[in-house]
């Protein structure tokens, strides 16, 4: 029964009450069982509002039916197809970058540079236009911010993806008309806005909010209290005059979570400015983001006007906004890794090693390799998870390992970037320098990627758990229960039905088989068991049939074949291992994280390699032969690494190394090729001139 308590994805298939909760309340954990029923709550009731029809594709892809190719390849397409209406935003920001005025002088985004891009509306980038924004489409918005952070402006990136995929975002789908005239064309002309959910005392379970809001009977409005240990910590875009939503309880101990929007002061205040509350933003003292603002944020009897209220439950609002928050993050690292490869080539191209130029070496051109390979990775999960959305598909599970393996990959790739550039990686001027904090809390931020990943787990095997598994966790609760139906103390239940308790809790085995035996529930799964098995024997002969001669493939290249239907026959797989965790550790799998960790790592990867083939296929061919090198790193991975029976597997990787090492060497990769990089830090050559001082480096 595959549970996870942190950060469940919106499915439209769970119940009220959902297998998870019912399996954490039979193993005595109430406390998780009612966060658990209460997140999955609110997950609905985005999806509702989302008003999503088909299943999960990552569902479809374990569980069936298979997804029909046209599906797999749409985020290429729309891709190829979508007008990049960013670009003039790009290139004013780039512009300002040059001019050296791109960053205040303590390495903050300049005003100057604000104002350049606001007009181009790139903060209103998806607003409607009848509020004065852009009314572009999300996957024109991730095209845009994946340039920003490829030429080093990653923090302005982050910046637009805050203020409109949760800022703007939440606005439009839960604000009320007046609520949207009033700040979204704010939010339009460029006034930051921020979104207060995480606390001092809490990360990013919503429901665990400390902060709240008590009716004001002189106004009819509210007081804010978020001080002490509730106050608002991590808060990006958040400074003095920017708007801010804050997530928090309607009253002191209610169990609504409010979402209330305002406008914070100009500056500090206190009872000794004539005020009845207080008021502090200061720094968060973050080391990531640090070109951004990121404040902790204090607030004593604050008011606000009964209007700064969002009419939905702050959680939900939250689910709705997330999926796209994911998306950007994706392709925000896509952008990061295309900077860190492009620096890196332009240094193995110019800089002798022993024997001859770096980039002429093998191990170089891996790391290269896998900076390309992780931006491609990165905009592949993006673009198919955004047009997935816009088609009305559940993104359930797509939009929680698309952020687990961009942030994966990001870091990766920071990594290999410091094996190629060596110490000029560390230079205090340069942008890989810069970006290093931001690659270790990518997977942090939204959300720790292991909880995320188990998460996935839950939301993409929920429909079967349901249907297939709840007869055991009825009887395995049935018999942790006494006569009058009061649980047992916690030390005389059973999480797991095994033969040895033949030896220790006889009558009580012979009680849950004699149950289970007569359980429909029982019946049903194993008849489930048997008509998977003889699926897959039936598909047996089709193993054989070479990949070139079946159709399902034929719109992919010969290299990228194998590593598709590779990717789609263990996805099949998967169901049984899944099942097998269930039949292992039963109740006991609320509490075994790592098992539920591999299996969301294996599922993540998989599904990696099917985006990148299908991304890769409707690209040119420099893009093939990373998306090639790519898969094959990732089958190993999936596979686990074999030395002596691998030798055919390591012949195949160094010749997709030899290809994309080519490209590299004479500069002819897509991705990177028109990529301007870095001037070196302490130049290696006498007439190279030194880049000018800068906190990016440019």
């Amino acid at each position: 029964m595959t549970v996870h308590t942190d950060n469940p994805s919106p499915s439209t298939v769970q119940p009220a009450n959902s297998t998870a909760a019912m399996a954490l309340a039979a193993a005595g954990d109430s406390e998780s069982a009612r966060d658990v029923s209460a997140l999955d709550d609110a997950a609905r009731q985005a999806a509702q509002r989302l008003g999503k029809k088909q299943r999960s594709l990552v569902e479809r892809l374990i569980y069936g039916p298979a997804p029909k190719i046209k599906e797999l390849q749409s985020g290429a397409i729309a891709s190829g197809s979508a007008t990049h209406r960013g670009k003039a935003a790009v290139e004013a920001a780039v512009a300002c970058l040059a001019r050296g005025e791109a960053f205040t002088t303590d390495g903050k985004l300049s005003a100057a540079l604000r104002d350049a891009v606001a007009k181009e509306k790139a903060y209103g980038f998806t607003v409607p236009g009848k509020f004065g924004g852009l009314d572009g489409r999300y996957i024109e918005l991730a095209l845009t911010e994946e340039d920003l952070a490829a030429n080093g402006l990653g923090a302005l990136a982050v910046e637009i993806s805050g203020e409109l995929t949760i800022g703007a975002g939440s606005l439009l789908a839960y604000g009320t008309e007046e609520q949207q005239r009033t700040f979204l064309p704010l939010i339009a002309e460029g006034q930051l806005i921020a979104f207060g959910l995480t606390e001092v005392g809490i990360g990013v379970n919503a429901k665990k909010v400390r902060a709240y809001v008590e009716p004001d009977a002189a106004t009819g409005g509210f007081r804010l209290f978020a001080d002490g240990d509730r106050n608002k910590l991590w808060i990006t875009n958040a400074t003095h005059n920017a708007l801010v939503a804050v997530v928090a309880r309607v009253g002191k101990d209610g169990k609504q979570v409010g979402l209330f929007v305002l406008r914070l002061p100009g500056r500090d205040q206190s009872r000794a400015d004539g005020v009845d509350y207080e008021f502090r933003c200061e720094s968060s003292r973050c080391t990531a983001f640090s070109q951004n603002w990121n404040s902790r944020i204090h607030f004593h009897n604050f008011p606000l006007s009964c209007e700064s209220q969002i009419k939905a439950d702050g959680v939900e609002v939250l689910f709705y906004s997330l999926r796209m928050g994911r998306c950007m993050l994706a392709a925000m690292a896509a952008g990061y890794q295309r900077m860190f490869a492009a620096d890196a080539a332009n240094y193995a191209r110019s800089r002798d090693g022993v024997g001859g130029l770096i980039i002429k070496h093998e191990l170089p051109r891996q790391h290269l390799g896998r900076m390309l390979g992780g931006a491609l990775q990165s905009r592949a999960l993006s673009h198919l998870s955004l047009q997935q959305d816009a088609d009305g598909v559940d993104l359930a599970g797509l939009r929680d390992l698309t952020k687990s393996a961009a942030a994966t990959t990001a870091l990766e790739s920071l990594i290999a970037c410091e094996r190629v550039l060596g110490g000029r990686s560390f230079d205090q001027d340069s942008r890989v320098n810069e970006a290093r904090h931001n690659m270790h809390v990518f997977g942090v931020v939204e959300g720790e990627d292991d909880l995320i990943l188990m998460g996935m787990v839950k939301d993409v095997t929920d429909v079967f758990t349901t249907k297939y598994m709840v007869g055991m966790l009825s009887v395995i609760q049935s018999i942790n229960n006494q006569r009058d139906g009061t649980p047992l103390p916690a030390d005389q239940r059973i999480l797991r039905i095994l033969p040895s308790l033949v030896f220790s809790q006889p009558k009580r085995l012979l009680q849950a088989t004699k149950r289970m035996l007569t359980s429909k529930g029982f019946w049903q799964l194993v008849l489930w068991i048997v008509c998977s098995l003889l699926l897959e024997v039936v598909r047996l002969p089709g193993r054989l049939l070479p990949s070139a001669l079946h159709p399902r493939y034929w719109k992919l290249q010969k290299e990228l074949r194998r590593y598709a239907r590779f990717a789609e026959r263990r996805l099949r797989w998967l169901r049984f291992a899944n099942l097998a965790l269930n039949l292992h550790f039963q109740l006991e799998l609320t509490r075994a994280q790592i098992p539920l960790q591999r299996l969301g790592k294996c599922i993540e990867m998989l599904v990696s390699m099917l985006a990148l083939c299908h991304h890769a296929a409707k690209n040119d061919a420099s893009q093939q032969r990373v998306a090639a090198l790519q898969c094959e790193q990732l089958m190993t991975r999936v596979r686990g690494t074999r030395l002596v029976l691998g030798l055919w597997q390591m012949d195949r990787l160094r010749r997709h190394l030899a290809a994309v090492g080519e490209d590299l060497e004479q500069n002819r990769n897509s991705l990177i090729a028109n990529l301007p990089p870095q001037p070196f830090a302490h130049p290696f050559a006498n007439s190279q001139a030194r880049a000018p001082k800068n906190p990016l480096g440019a």
